[in-house]
């Protein structure tokens, strides 16, 4: 018998969706390929891949050897969770928390929409910021790839139109306010955040999301995202505010992501 192929996550390195599947993946030592994914050009091969023509279709997708396609980043962090290669790592998902950490993760959508939505107008309304953006792929084209990047951001705009109306400004700091809130109340309102969790006193996908929402407020770079997203302006005056949460960010990336598992895209990592 040949040997088992690793599971394929097809994902947008700026996305925040992918992020927080890569993330799963990598807390569970799970091995995967990455194959990265262009908006625009790549939706109809993956389409034709999964036979798809009516959804609408998103990434991140994982294609696993077993258990067919994955099409959502909380099933791929569900599956890492009981594909783990690391029996000392923390579950993801503990047993009768499932609901509250459901729970967390469309409340970390309701910022990422939102932060979504930002990001897009904010580049097809700077053009220099737009230009930072082109990723490598396209960058050789000169003004023919920030032609190729706009009309893909444009037609994004479209496709997203419908989640971002649901969410606005003020409900996402309402979340990032909650979020906050029930971490402070852990340590009886002050000192740093940092080693509390938001469901059950442990480590779960819920921290996973919520950390990756607050990105919305100051990105992460590298080593955690190679292309980290551009600076949102309607959050700059948050910074303050949410400055322990942010180290909280922090810390959750330091402590549960795995730096040993980091490869270049589209290898084995």
């Amino acid at each position: 018998m040949g040997k088992e192929p690793l599971p394929e996550l097809v994902s947008l390195s700026i996305s925040a969706w992918s992020f927080k599947a890569r993330f799963a993946l990598k807390h569970n030592g799970i091995k995967y390929r990455t194959t990265p994914y262009m908006p625009l050009f790549g939706e109809f091969f993956l389409r034709l891949r999964l036979g798809d023509w009516k959804s609408k279709v998103t990434v991140p997708v994982m294609f696993t050897p077993r258990d067919g396609v994955l099409h959502q980043s909380y099933d791929i962090a569900r599956w890492s969770d009981t594909h783990t290669t690391r029996p000392e790592a923390e579950r993801l998902f503990p047993e009768g928390k499932e609901t509250e950490i459901r729970s967390w993760n469309a409340k970390s959508d309701t910022v990422l929409y939102f932060g979504r939505q930002c990001l897009v107008d904010s580049l097809l309304s700077d053009p220099a910021q737009l230009r930072k953006t082109v990723p490598g792929s396209l960058r050789w084209l000169g003004p023919l790839g920030v032609a190729l990047l706009r009309l893909i951001v444009t037609r994004l705009q479209a496709k997203y139109r419908a989640e971002a109306s649901s969410t606005s400004l003020a409900q996402a700091l309402a979340v990032l306010r909650e979020a906050q809130s029930v971490l402070r109340a852990q340590g009886g309102g002050g000192g740093s955040l940092r080693g509390r969790y938001l469901v059950g006193g442990a480590f779960s996908y819920a921290d996973i999301a919520v950390a990756v929402a607050a990105q919305t407020v100051k990105p992460l770079g590298p080593p955690y995202a190679s292309s980290p997203r551009p600076p949102l302006p309607q959050f700059q005056a948050y910074q303050e505010e949410f400055a322990d949460l942010l180290e909280w960010r922090d810390g959750v990336f330091t402590q549960f992501w795995p730096m040993g598992a980091e490869r270049k895209a589209g290898k084995a990592q």
